[in-house]
């Protein structure tokens, strides 16, 4: 009887714990579409700058997106 409860409380926790998961990972992709849609609009202001100083901010922000991407793990 003993182990019985232990192992529905078991798998219990592990629903629970597979639910979270989900939905972190729902989370992290719904970040990851926005980090690429702001990639893309800085791709897009870098192609038609002319302006050097600005290239090198812009080119500077997209560094940052790529190390963004990185800790995601995307």
């Amino acid at each position: 009887m003993k182990y019985q409860k232990l192992v529905s409380e078991i798998n219990i926790l592990l629903d629970s714990a597979a639910k979270k998961h989900q939905k972190q990972q729902a989370k992290l992709k719904q970040h990851i579409k926005v980090f690429k849609a702001e990639e893309q609009k800085l791709r897009k202001r870098l192609n038609k700058e002319t302006s050097t100083a600005s290239r090198k901010k812009l080119k500077r922000e997209l560094g940052d997106m790529e190390k963004v991407y990185a800790m995601l793990g995307a």
